[in-house]
């Protein structure tokens, strides 16, 4: 999870969000709102990942309200409360479900760094109690996404390693590489191994 810029509100959603006064039910009245728009700006902002696991988003995206809806109206159209999460089993929003705790961090309101450290064997820690305790709430340790890390950071590391003695590839490679998935363990791996 890393700091995220959110982009100017989507229009449609500035007017719905002006407009709506909790009839229809939130259910229902996020369900009839057209969220292509909402959901191309996020996904554009968020590099096309997830803002909870940082895993390339599918076609079948949620567009996650990361505090629910249910609690308060004002939450249903709320550009702040917006984020796309994956669509996996045992993680993120699927795993977080209709829950809130005020201890969660929106990465587009809160900078993340810090909290989360990750390995090139795919496992995460957090760096605090709260840390921790998101980390299960939103199914960051689930065996799909350790085994998605490791297979990236994994190969990362030892790329980097077997690059060491020559420092001029080393930096060829390290200016060239881009992460596609994962850039907060991508970062760190890499920070760990050059000592950056």
């Amino acid at each position: 999870m890393h700091k995220l810029n959110r982009p100017t509100e989507p229009i449609d959603l500035n007017q719905a969000r002006r407009t709506y006064n909790g009839i229809p039910p939130q259910k229902q009245a996020w369900k009839e709102f057209d969220k292509d728009e909402v959901r191309e700006q996020l996904k554009a902002a968020q590099s096309g990942l997830c803002a909870y696991c940082e895993v390339a988003l599918s076609s079948k995206t949620n567009i996650d309200h990361f505090e629910p809806k249910h609690r308060h109206y004002a939450l249903t159209f709320d550009w702040n409360n917006l984020v796309l999460s994956c669509d996996e089993k045992g993680s993120c929003d699927n795993k977080k479900g209709g829950k809130f705790e005020p201890y969660w961090i929106n990465p587009y309101l809160t900078d993340p760094i810090g909290m989360f450290t990750f390995y090139s064997n795919g496992q995460i820690e957090g760096t605090s109690t709260d840390a921790q305790n998101m980390i299960k709430d939103f199914g960051l340790d689930c065996p799909r996404l350790e085994g998605k890390r490791q297979g990236i950071l994994h190969t990362l590391q030892e790329t980097i390693l077997s690059l060491m003695d020559f420092p001029d590839a080393l930096e060829a490679y390290l200016e060239s590489e881009e992460a596609i998935m994962f850039p907060t363990g991508y970062t760190q791996v890499i920070n760990r191994i050059t000592g950056a």
